[in-house]
């Protein structure tokens, strides 16, 4: 189980100083502690891209952080919630933010909070010499003496807000996993009007955010029956282990062509398509379709490609309890464990949404979780050519494209396949 299970950052404001940027939390071990945190402006600005704090939402941090190989930086996530609705974005940190998160998952008590000099006791404004109480352990040695301003990011002056554009501007260069739900992507490249005019208008810009996967393929008519060109598997896929728990992302030279939702009447198309030019392929399968068509599984596994997990029913894990998670990862996993004879490794939460009940879930299954950096929301246009020129106008070296199960997929492929390898990239199944 994760070391960071039960243990619980939310997010309750971006504080100022006249010289410093804070976090203020509320940390959740055995009992809570409200805290300032102090750490880089850099990831601080990030952060308010992700976040506006309007009263509703509640925001929490997750306690991972992940190495994005190819733009040489740290990503964490932060999950905002509204009752049973939850979205999960991804922003950049620094290295001294991944190091004081890794600080804060090893502390157990309250009364080691002492230890952590970038967090302080968070002070009322009405009272800014009130000592804190005994309860609160011996925190009074890293307490603030000065007054402090509470003033929610929208209100930070002028000057405040045209630093954090300038932060913005070198930092949102971040493609992140969709993960998740469908929501625009503002990039310092192409879009710094839009920016702009968010600031202007006091909403805070998104750095990244999920992209929803469609279940409309498991809705439609009985799936015609595609047959592989022949049952003898390619002399040799080129695949690619990985090394980390979580992945978003590939060392340069490799790409990876992940799909989806399936098995689905698309899914031995594709297979074909990858056979045919000798190329990897991963497969993401949704057990209620594994149920239906459990043949495409079983010839996909024997021609030699991955087979992942996609949940049960494709449902949210975060909006779910800790019991429900469980039975989407291990029915599933027995479903296609069954149908291949091979332990499973590969799972996918839909939606890229997960916390820390889903690592330590899929931690306890010894699963690697795959996300990814590129996503064409093919789910979204079903246009092969957006599909395509999504893929031609990208960085793709250390990419994992997010992909689905469709017509339109399988009609953009081999132009997709082409694209890459002129580029001197190797196409690879994730293992």
């Amino acid at each position: 189980m994760s070391e960071s299970y039960g243990r619980i950052i939310e997010l309750l404001a971006i504080e100022r100083d006249t010289e410093t940027f804070g976090l203020r939390i509320k940390l959740s071990l055995i009992e809570s502690a409200e805290l300032l945190w102090l750490t880089d402006n850099e990831t601080i600005a990030n952060i308010a891209g992700a976040a506006e704090f309007d009263g509703v939402h509640k925001y929490r941090i997750s306690l991972h952080t992940a190495w994005d190989e190819n733009k040489q930086q740290y990503i964490v996530s932060i999950t905002r919630t509204y009752r049973e609705h939850s979205e999960r974005f991804s922003f950049a940190c620094s290295v001294p933010f991944r190091n004081e998160l890794e600080s804060i998952k090893k502390i157990r008590h309250a009364d080691e909070l002492h230890t952590l000099p970038f967090l302080f006791t968070h002070r009322s404004e009405a009272d800014p010499s009130e000592e804190i109480s005994a309860a609160e352990g011996d925190l009074k040695t890293n307490r603030f003496a000065r007054k402090r301003h509470h003033l929610p990011l929208k209100l930070v002056s002028a000057t405040i807000m045209s630093l954090i554009f300038v932060v913005l501007l070198s930092s949102f260069n971040y493609s992140s996993p969709g993960d998740m739900n469908p929501h625009p992507t503002v990039t310092a490249t192409g879009e710094a009007e839009t920016v702009i005019q968010l600031l202007a208008e006091n909403r805070s810009p998104i750095i990244a955010k999920p992209v929803a996967a469609s279940m409309e393929e498991a809705a439609q008519s009985k799936p015609k029956e595609s047959k592989p060109e022949d049952n003898t598997p390619p002399a040799s896929i080129p695949q690619l282990e990985l090394e980390e728990f979580i992945s978003f992302s590939l060392p340069k030279g490799y790409v990876a062509l992940t799909f989806d939702d399936g098995p689905s009447k698309h899914s031995i198309d594709i297979m074909n398509v990858l056979k045919k030019h000798e190329v990897g392929g991963t497969f993401f399968f949704v057990g209620t379709n594994v149920e239906k068509h459990p043949d495409y599984v079983r010839v996909i596994h024997a021609n030699g490609y991955s087979v992942g997990s996609h949940s049960m029913t494709h449902s949210q894990l975060t909006s779910l309890t800790y019991e429900q998670q469980q039975a989407e990862l291990t029915r599933v996993s027995d479903l296609i464990e069954h149908i291949t004879d091979e332990k499973l490794i590969l799972f996918r939460p839909p939606y890229g949404a997960f916390d820390d009940r889903t690592e330590a879930l899929s931690q306890q299954q010894g699963s690697k979780m795959v996300l990814w950096n590129r996503d064409p929301e093919d789910w979204l246009t079903r246009d092969k050519d957006k599909i395509l020129e999504y893929v031609q106008h990208i960085e793709a070296s250390g990419s994992i494209i997010l992909l689905h199960e469709s017509q339109a997929v399988v009609d953009a492929l081999p132009k997709i396949i082409k694209h890459l390898q002129d580029q001197g990239l190797t196409i690879v199944s994730l293992k």
